[in-house]
């Protein structure tokens, strides 16, 4: 007589093959609905797998099949501004093949991106997502040599690596932004950048100059203004010197929302009206973008997609296509609104 399994051990494949009556080779076939299996003996093996909760080991499968239908993420900022977003664009990725999706912080040290990759490694994933949750810039490769496991870079990129990178385009989002205020008759326009050391502020001011060159607007030398960090507090003070000048301009571009949100404090302060006088426009849109008085015009990262897109190419990778070194720039879009305009709606 069969005996009877224990609720508080695991239970393994000879648990059912020994309370169902059958081989264990009997219920690996049912498990991988191998057609030379009774109906009776089928079903008999399914309800004790169901009675039982058995499991199958993802691992042990994997090592049969190749694949364990688990990806991981490495993040190196878990709580970065852009971590939430970009991970459930991977997910959704994932999730359309029903993909289950592990996650990993290393906090940018090297010895724990070390780790982490060891572990993910032993439990087979199939392939890994390496993303930044703050900032777009080079990185080398990972911690730890993946052969045979392809990945992706996302939000960061590597300078040597045959893999693909998906970023934002930064420099198309400042175009939109810088044209939209040219449409809207606008011509006498000021910047605040962000610190110098990142990637996206020459990114950022090439796309607005580019664009005003085109339109053959100027951009007068004293309205390109450097924040040394991406505060409120410097936007305010940076706006603030550009309305002393004798001729102040009539719109603000900041590379940031809150350069942006900063530069609408010091046009209230002195009394002007937002649009009329000075238009705003800001970068990111982040959830505060909309709950400024006026709402604030910005260009939306497109963070939800890019994660799909590196979700995309890291499981046609895992699929057996040919990786190579690429940047994957995803377009912004131009959310209007208020600041600029008095009214809303979507540019790309």
């Amino acid at each position: 007589m069969a005996q009877a399994h224990s609720s508080s051990d695991r239970v393994t494949i000879r648990d059912v093959a020994s309370v169902a009556g059958v081989s264990t080779a009997t219920v690996s076939k049912v498990l991988n609905e191998r057609p030379d299996v009774g109906a009776e003996v089928r079903q008999r093996v399914l309800d004790t797998i169901g009675r039982l909760g058995y499991r199958p080991n993802a691992v042990a499968r994997g090592l049969r099949s190749r694949h364990t239908d688990t990806i991981a993420i490495l993040t190196d900022d878990l709580e970065g501004i852009f971590t939430n977003a970009l991970m459930r664009g991977v997910e959704d990725a994932a999730s359309a093949y029903d993909i289950s999706v592990l996650l990993a912080n290393s906090y940018g040290d090297p010895e724990k991106e070390r780790k982490h990759l060891r572990r993910l490694l032993d439990r087979q994933v199939d392939g890994l997502i390496i993303m930044s949750g703050n900032r777009v810039r080079p990185r080398s490769g990972p911690a730890l040599p993946l052969p045979g496991t392809p990945y992706v870079f996302l939000y960061e990129y590597g300078a040597a690596e045959p893999v693909p990178s998906v970023l934002p385009d930064d420099r198309g989002g400042a175009a939109l932004a810088a044209q939209h205020l040219i449409d809207l008759g606008r011509r006498r326009i000021g910047f605040i950048n962000g610190p110098a050391s990142w990637e996206a502020t020459a990114d950022r001011l090439d796309g607005l100059t580019t664009t005003l060159a085109a339109a053959g607007v100027a951009l007068e030398p004293g309205f390109v203004r450097h924040a040394t960090s991406w505060s409120p507090e410097e936007g305010y003070t940076l706006t603030s010197a550009m309305l002393d000048a004798p001729a102040p301009p009539d719109a603000i571009f900041g590379a940031s929302d809150d350069l942006a949100t900063g530069a609408i404090a010091a046009i209230h302060e002195r009394g002007l009206r937002i649009p009329e006088d000075v238009a705003v426009v800001g970068f990111d849109d982040r959830s505060l973008a909309v709950h400024q008085r006026p709402p604030l015009t910005t260009v939306a990262l497109p963070l939800l997609e890019m994660g799909r897109v590196a979700g995309q190419r890291l499981l046609a990778a895992v699929n057996g296509e040919e990786q190579r070194q690429e940047l994957i720039r995803v377009p912004c879009e131009l959310r209007v609104r208020a600041s600029t305009t008095g009214r809303a709606r979507t540019a790309t």
